[in-house]
């Protein structure tokens, strides 16, 4: 790996941002423990796979900084204010609030004529990880008021079917905004968040998605294909998933769809 190969290869963009994403790659590259190197998944990359993956970001209008933007084995990660930034070029004028809750804050929420209203007294010096008991965010742009939120158990399942649990332990709280942050954006403006959704996925196993019971599978299957390509399909996709498990995988709709397709009659 060639730092100044890589430079060369992104010789139409910014300079600066360029000799920043350069540095980056390098130090994961060059980091060594105990005389072998730390990141052996990056040992295999070429020059051009690396220019490759800083122009996948700047098409989102987005900085590989290497802090909120980073890369990992499982490909390009982005942080939650990566998705903020992505609303704030979409919609400049969006207010986006998001915050964890801890056992003792005292929050309150209502929804009056399509807006959200809400207060939250927090201790900022009282946040121990093993106290976060959901978490919440607010977005307000012309596309209207939304409210999203995540509990803890929501978070525990997310975190489950992560691919980078060491990130999760070492920057919990950090994760969880992410985690909130991501399902709000998406929520609220899905359309912008196309690339960058099927990216991120990748620091998933969605393989780990799996049916919790035997009778719950067998009642699914059946009803699966007594509806198959029928429009009724998505109202038992809801009624199981969203009902019966309450994590939200919809999101991921498409992805659980391929993975179990045995289920859906093929």
């Amino acid at each position: 790996m060639e730092k100044n190969k890589i430079i060369e290869l992104l010789g139409e963009y910014n300079k600066v941002d360029v000799e920043k994403y350069a540095s980056y790659i390098m130090r994961l590259y060059l980091h060594k423990k105990d005389g072998v190197p730390k990141n052996e998944w990056i040992q295999k990359k070429k020059e051009p796979e690396m220019a490759t993956l800083f122009k996948r970001v700047h098409c989102e209008g987005l900085v590989f900084d290497g802090v909120d933007i980073t890369l990992q084995n499982t490909g390009i990660s982005y942080g939650y204010q990566s998705y903020k930034n992505k609303m704030i070029i979409a919609y400049p004028e969006t207010l986006f609030d998001s915050n964890l809750v801890f056992e003792w804050d005292v929050i309150e929420f209502s929804k009056v004529n399509w807006k959200v209203i809400y207060s939250h007294t927090l201790d900022p010096f009282n946040q121990n990880d093993s106290k976060v008991i959901w978490a919440y965010a607010v977005i307000k742009n012309k596309r209207g008021e939304s409210l999203t939120t995540l509990t803890r158990q929501d978070i525990d399942k997310h975190r489950k079917v992560a691919k980078t649990d060491f990130i999760w332990r070492d920057w919990f709280q950090e994760m969880c905004l992410k985690t909130i942050v991501k399902k709000a954006c998406k929520k609220h403006s899905k359309d912008i968040y196309n690339n960058i959704e099927e990216e991120d996925n990748k620091q998933y196993d969605l393989e780990k998605v799996r049916l919790p019971n035997k009778w719950w599978e067998d009642d699914f299957k059946a009803e699966s294909i007594k509806y198959w390509e029928s429009e009724e399909l998505d109202w038992i996709y809801n009624k199981y998933v969203w009902k019966e498990w309450d994590i939200e995988f919809k999101e991921w709709y498409d992805k659980i769809y391929s993975l179990n397709k045995e289920l859906y009659g093929k």
